[in-house]
This record gives structure tokens, C-alpha cells and sequence, in this order.
């Protein structure tokens, strides 16, 4: 959270900055990265990935908050 002023500041911008790099596309393109010799990330964990993620930014920060405050 160290970018962050205040963490009003952090739950607005957390879920556009999920939102923007928290894609299916980011998931293959770092599993495919560091991926043994030959093989690739498969199209089921990158599917199963975006459902995970999509829509879900809010939901990351209020599980944090949660998780992290009384």
C-alpha cells in the first residue's frame, strides 16, 4: 500500500489497476515465461484465471481490508 496516501486513495485506484493489468492475457504471458523447455501454460488455467479475475477488483480490496483490519 506504500504508493498510496490514504487507503480511500487505495480502494479507489486498486480495482483500475486490476482491472487494467489483472488479464488473462498478463496470466499466459507470465506462466508461458517461465514455463519448462517446450510446454505452455494451458488455455484451461487461463480461462479458469479470467473468470477469477473479471469484475473482481472490489472484491480484492474488500477481502484485504477484512483481512487486515479490525
Amino acid at each position: 500500500m506504500g504508493k498510496y496516501a490514504s487507503w480511500n486513495e487505495f480502494e479507489k485506484n486498486v480495482p483500475i489497476s486490476y482491472k487494467e493489468k489483472a488479464t488473462p492475457e498478463a496470466f499466459r504471458t507470465g506462466m508461458n515465461g517461465i514455463a519448462p523447455t517446450g510446454l505452455k501454460v494451458k488455455e484451461g488455467r487461463v480461462n479458469h484465471y479470467r473468470d477469477g479475475v473479471d469484475g473482481k477488483g472490489e472484491v480484492v480490496v474488500a477481502g484485504y481490508k477484512r483481512a487486515m483490519f479490525e
